[in-house]
C-alpha cells in the first residue's frame, strides 16, 4: 500500500513538473530564433527605433554567424542612419558569407555609386543581374553607373532591358526619358517615354525648369482695393515627426507642401524615407543628401 502511494505521489510530482515546463514555454520562455530577431528588428526600424533594431539584428548575427541575412539587415539600417562606412562593412560581410545574396550586392553597389566608385559599383550590379536575371533593379542601377561615366548607349540598353523585365513599372520609362532628354535630337522620344511613365505611375513628373529672371515690371497705378492677404509655404504649420516610412508609390519631392511648387527630387516605392514633419496631407522628408522637401501622404499609404 505504501509503495502504491509513493508511486502516485511521484506521478503527481512528475505531472506538476511537466505542467510547469509547458507553462513556462507557452508564456514566452522559449529561446528566440534568428527569424524572431530579424522580424523584431524590422518592426523596430518601422517604428524608427534604430537602437532596438540594431540590438535584434546583432543578436541574430551572433546566433547564426554564417547567415548573411542579419548583415544585410544591419547594412540597410546603417544606410538609414547615413553611416556609410558601417553599412559597407556589413554588406561586404554578407557577400563574403553568401556570394549569391542579391540584396547584399545591390546594397554594396549603391554605396559605391553614391561615393563615385563607379567601377566597383558596376561590378556589384553586374553580379546582382547575373544572380537574378528577372530582376529589373540591377539594370536600372547599371544605367546610372553608365550615365555617370558617359556611356549613354550602355545606359539606354540597360534601361530598355529593365523595361522589358518590368513593363508595368513606370520608373525605368521615367529614367529612360530623362536620359533621352539630355541627348540632342531625341526630345520627341523622351516625350513618349515621359508619357508612358506617367500613364503607369501618375506620381512620376519631370522636374520643373529653373525659373528665369523676369523683366522689370511696369509700375501700375495704385489701387484703392484692399490687398489680399499673402500666403506662403512658410505659413503652413508643420507638426514635427521623426519616423521612417516605406513608400508605396513613386513621388516627386516638392520644395513646398503643394504640387505647384518646384520639384527638388524623386523618391521611389519600396524605399524608406525619413519623415521629419507633417503638414495636412503632406509629409516633410529629409533625403540622404540633406535635401528637405514634401511628398503627399498618399505616397506612403
Amino acid at each position: 500500500m505504501a509503495h502504491k502511494l509513493s508511486r502516485q505521489k511521484c506521478g503527481l510530482i512528475g505531472g506538476a513538473a511537466l505542467a510547469l515546463a509547458l507553462s513556462l514555454w507557452t508564456s514566452g520562455c522559449r529561446q528566440k530564433s534568428i527569424d524572431d530577431y530579424l522580424a523584431a528588428g524590422d518592426q523596430a526600424v518601422q517604428r524608427n527605433e534604430l537602437t532596438t533594431a540594431e540590438q535584434n539584428y546583432t543578436s541574430a548575427a551572433k546566433m547564426a554567424p554564417n547567415d548573411a541575412r542579419p548583415h544585410v539587415a544591419l547594412g540597410n539600417m546603417y544606410v538609414t542612419e547615413h553611416n556609410a562606412d558601417a553599412a559597407k562593412q556589413e554588406f561586404m560581410r554578407a557577400v563574403e558569407l553568401d556570394p549569391k545574396d542579391v540584396r547584399a550586392h545591390l546594397g554594396l553597389g549603391k554605396l559605391y555609386l553614391d561615393q563615385g566608385q563607379f567601377g566597383m559599383a558596376e561590378e556589384q550590379f553586374l553580379a546582382a543581374a547575373t544572380l537574378d536575371p528577372a530582376n529589373p533593379g540591377p539594370h536600372v542601377e547599371l544605367a546610372a553607373v553608365y550615365e555617370h561615366t558617359g556611356k549613354a548607349d550602355a545606359a539606354e540598353r540597360e534601361l530598355r532591358t529593365a523595361i522589358g523585365l518590368a513593363p508595368k513599372d513606370g520608373q525605368p520609362h521615367f529614367a529612360l526619358a530623362k536620359l533621352l532628354d539630355k541627348q540632342p535630337g531625341r526630345s520627341a522620344e523622351a516625350e513618349v517615354e515621359y508619357g508612358r511613365a506617367q500613364a503607369l505611375d501618375p506620381h512620376l513628373v519631370r522636374a520643373a525648369p529653373s525659373p528665369t529672371a523676369a523683366p522689370p515690371a511696369v509700375a501700375a497705378a495704385p489701387s484703392t482695393a484692399p490687398a489680399a492677404p499673402a500666403s506662403s509655404p512658410g505659413a503652413v504649420k508643420i507638426k514635427p515627426l521623426n519616423k521612417n516610412f516605406e513608400l508605396t508609390h513613386n513621388s516627386p519631392v516638392y520644395e513646398s507642401p503643394n504640387n505647384t511648387g518646384r520639384v527638388v527630387a524623386q523618391v521611389h516605392r519600396h524605399k524608406y524615407v525619413h519623415v521629419i514633419g507633417i503638414a495636412g496631407n503632406w509629409l516633410q522628408i529629409k533625403l540622404r543628401d540633406g535635401t528637405v522637401g514634401f511628398i503627399p501622404t498618399s505616397a506612403a499609404e
